[in-house]
């Protein structure tokens, strides 16, 4: 469990580092630039804004499953410390099933979307990218969160040094 946590981790994290590092700031220089050239030369890029859409919608896709991996998304830290460890658990474990709910939604429409943009060849207006792009990325990435979340919640049950953001104290039963 712990080499498929560490292979889970280096895909994760390249996928964060690619949005970060690449996409944020290449979002960062096309707005500076267009805004740029909107009020001195009154010309700007005509795409600018739907590179900056899809900047923006590739950036959050790719920082989800790292995110999650890490524990950085919002949670109770007061409500979870304050339960006993079998309460954690049974919270844990509705977390992940329902988060494997909603990225199976979203996988099975992200499908059902790639086929239909693939098969009529769809692109963006201006810079001609191809929908399909967009809508298998979104099933790549909820099907890896929903791979994540089944190996967590298997981790809830077995104590493992896999997944070590599962509570700590919640295997002291």
């Amino acid at each position: 469990m712990e080499n498929v946590e560490l292979w889970l981790s280096k895909i994760t994290g390249t996928l964060d580092k690619i949005g970060g590092l690449i996409i944020l700031p290449a979002i960062s220089l096309v707005v500076i630039v267009d805004v740029g050239l909107r009020y001195i030369f009154n010309s700007p890029f005509i795409w600018g804004m739907e590179f900056t859409e899809w900047g923006l919608l590739l950036v959050f896709l790719f920082a989800i499953p790292e995110c999650t991996r890490s524990h950085g998304h919002v949670r109770m830290e007061l409500l979870i410390g304050a339960v006993n460890p079998k309460s954690q658990r049974l919270m844990s474990l509705f977390y992940c099933a329902s988060a494997i709910f909603i990225f199976f939604l979203l996988a099975r429409h992200g499908w059902e979307e790639f086929l239909f943009d693939y098969e009529l060849d769809r692109v963006t207006e201006y810079l001609e990218l191809p929908y399909w792009l967009w809508t298998l990325t979104m099933f790549v990435i909820s099907v890896l969160l929903i791979v994540y979340f089944s190996l967590r919640t298997i981790a809830v049950f077995m104590k493992t040094e896999a997944f070590t953001h599962v509570e700590s104290n919640i295997f002291e039963d």
